[in-house]
């Protein structure tokens, strides 16, 4: 919503030739700043998968029909994050046409607004997945069964 109300207050002069640099440099920050959330994001799925592919965590994870869930959480952020790189991008390049419709601009403004903000809801969202997977892995591994002495026995020889 609130993208959407930004799209549509911003003045047409925004697009205009006059103002191409402002428009140019709006679209640039955007995708600078999409592109920094795509990387983190990145980082946090890495550590996500650390965490799920960790001893006997994963298969726990699967058994009990709870891996899925987590792929697809992983799945569906870095769909949007991609989304919010590429309607950027698309944004950036349609602001260097001529001719655009300026309706046409002001929906791709919108969208790439709309995708930024969603981008930035998940990678928090990826957080507080990480997080919740490392808890629930110590829990996890604090309820493990003792593997038995950690003496190793001393051989004779001879």
């Amino acid at each position: 919503m609130a993208a959407g109300v930004i799209a549509y207050i911003l003045p047409a002069e925004f697009w205009s030739e006059a103002k191409r640099e402002l428009s140019v440099s709006v679209y640039v920050g955007l995708l600078t700043f999409n592109g920094l959330i795509l990387a983190l994001g990145w980082t946090a799925f890495g550590r996500i998968y650390d965490v799920l592919l960790r001893g006997d965590f994963g298969k726990y994870l699967m058994r009990n029909n709870l891996l899925n869930g987590y792929i697809l959480q992983i799945t569906y952020m870095h769909i949007f994050q991609i989304g919010a790189v590429i309607v950027s991008a698309a944004g950036l390049i349609a602001v260097l046409l001529d001719e655009v419709p300026l309706l046409a601009s002001r929906i791709v403004i919108g969208f790439a607004l709309l995708f930024t903000m969603y981008a930035i809801k998940q990678a928090v969202d990826a957080v507080t997945a990480m997080n919740d997977l490392v808890w629930q892995s110590a829990v996890y591994e604090s309820n493990l069964p003792a593997s038995g002495s950690n003496v190793v026995p001393v051989r004779r020889e001879g």
